[in-house]
């Protein structure tokens, strides 16, 4: 179908077909974000955004497509705080430590501000098949972030370390079982003891492996 190409109350159609995504993308997560997802179908999405039908398929080709887009959407604004608050820490010669109680909390405040966004990024939605597969993928996809950011700031010299991997893994999965267990009150501590203590155990885990890289070389 074509799309009218001329600018319409000073918004070009490129900019209207965004505005358009963008609204499709937010009704999709409150879905996502509770049993409505369950059922869902392409014309109610439509109907709670208040859009034709026709507007969905300029952007999407299904309810599986427009619910990776929304994962993937966020799991690139998580890596996007975390590369950022990183570098801010390292451009400021801060030790370790320090970088790490930057970017955990910077991480997890964006979270747990709306804790939906966890459970929507880690959780199992319901009604959605490709759920655990695209869990797997945005935990995959943080812990290669979390690998790449290790071997610069431990300076790697562009050798790969298998165990960067290897605790990148080990650090990503377990922080998200750790959050969705906070989250659903297994973890009897405040917000903020919850985020300096990830930080600690983060930094701990960083050092140590690299401590052992060093060993073995």
């Amino acid at each position: 179908m074509n799309t009218p190409l001329r600018n319409y109350q000073g918004a070009s159609a490129e900019d209207r077909i965004q505005g358009r995504r963008q609204l499709l993308l937010e009704v999709a997560f409150e879905a996502m974000a509770t049993e409505e997802w369950r059922g869902m179908s392409i014309n109610q999405l439509c109907r709670l955004a208040e859009l034709n039908k026709r507007y969905f398929y300029e952007s999407f080709a299904s309810l599986d497509e427009i619910a990776a887009a929304v994962i993937d959407d966020m799991s690139s604004h998580l890596i996007h705080i975390a590369v950022t608050t990183a570098a801010e820490g390292v451009q400021a010669g801060l030790p370790n430590i320090e970088v790490a109680r930057k970017v955990l909390p910077a991480v997890l405040s964006w979270l747990l501000d709306d804790e939906r966004r966890a459970r929507v990024l880690f959780g199992e939605i319901a009604g959605l098949p490709l759920a655990r597969e695209n869990r797997r993928r945005v935990i995959k996809t943080l812990a290669q972030a979390v690998s790449q950011y290790g071997h610069e700031h431990y300076k790697a010299g562009g050798k790969a370390y298998p165990e960067a991997e290897l605790i990148s893994s080990l650090l990503m999965g377990g922080t998200v079982e750790a959050v969705l267990n906070w989250l659903d009150g297994g973890i009897v501590m405040s917000r903020e003891q919850f985020m300096q203590d990830m930080a600690v155990l983060w930094n701990l885990n960083g050092d140590a492996v690299a401590a052992m890289v060093e060993k073995r070389s």
